[in-house]
């Protein structure tokens, strides 16, 4: 029996752009915070409306700014609540948008602990 260790963000992808953005990456990663924030804060609100439309915008931004820094396990729960717009299942959307606020916290704590002399 195997077992699956999540990563929370991709170090390699993390400090590749780190280096390529250089002094701006303190920016991206506010920007990033600020934007995740918000869409989630606005996420479950949707979910219950069933606005499948606004949840799969959401989840597409949050899909592709969780990528570019690495944080990938993030980026594949977007992308499963984002086919809630296809779907209609509000339960799995709800499931899907606990587990992703989850991971969100999660790639916070890493960013505290592996973020270092970055000002916003």
């Amino acid at each position: 029996m195997t077992s699956t260790t999540i990563q929370i963000i991709d170090e390699d992808t993390y400090y590749e752009l780190q280096e390529i953005m250089a002094d701006e990456f303190a920016e991206l990663l506010a920007v990033f915070h600020e934007d995740a924030a918000a869409s989630l804060a606005n996420l479950q609100q949707y979910i219950v409306q069933g606005e499948t439309q606004q949840v799969g915008a959401l989840c597409h931004k949050l899909k592709s700014s969780s990528r570019l820094i690495g944080a990938f396990h993030m980026a594949e729960l977007a992308r499963l609540l984002e086919e809630y717009k296809d779907n209609n299942n509000q339960l799995l959307a709800t499931t899907y948008c606990q587990q992703l606020a989850e991971a969100y916290t999660e790639v916070c704590q890493w960013l505290a602990e592996h973020t270092n002399n970055l000002s916003t």
